[in-house]
């Protein structure tokens, strides 16, 4: 079941590598480029994240099922919020330095 989970934790986020090719080769709109090219990077990022969380399942064999659930759930949160506050310190951060 735990390699059930991590392979297809692997293979759920997609690729708009073809769409992003159309958009440009038919002058689409920049913000709906920047729309497709920011989802595809969060997907990315949620298997990464979703990977590493169910690979981590099962590793102590003193918890009860409850309790890996409760620590997976955790463990995701804190990657998850941890990344994104992450990710905002350093565009806030670039943003200022371009600006200045």
């Amino acid at each position: 079941m735990k390699e059930s989970f991590a392979f297809g934790s692997l293979i759920s986020a997609t690729d708009p590598v073809s769409v992003l090719a159309i958009f440009k080769e038919l002058d689409a709109d920049v913000n709906l480029y920047a729309i497709v090219f920011g989802e595809s990077i969060f997907n990315d990022a949620i298997g990464i994240v979703m990977y590493e969380t169910v690979k981590n399942l099962g590793t102590d064999e003193d918890k009860t099922f409850g309790q890996e659930v409760t620590l997976a759930i955790f463990q995701f949160t804190v990657i998850f919020i941890g990344s994104l506050l992450i990710g905002m310190l350093s565009a806030l951060l670039v943003a200022y330095v371009q600006k200045r």
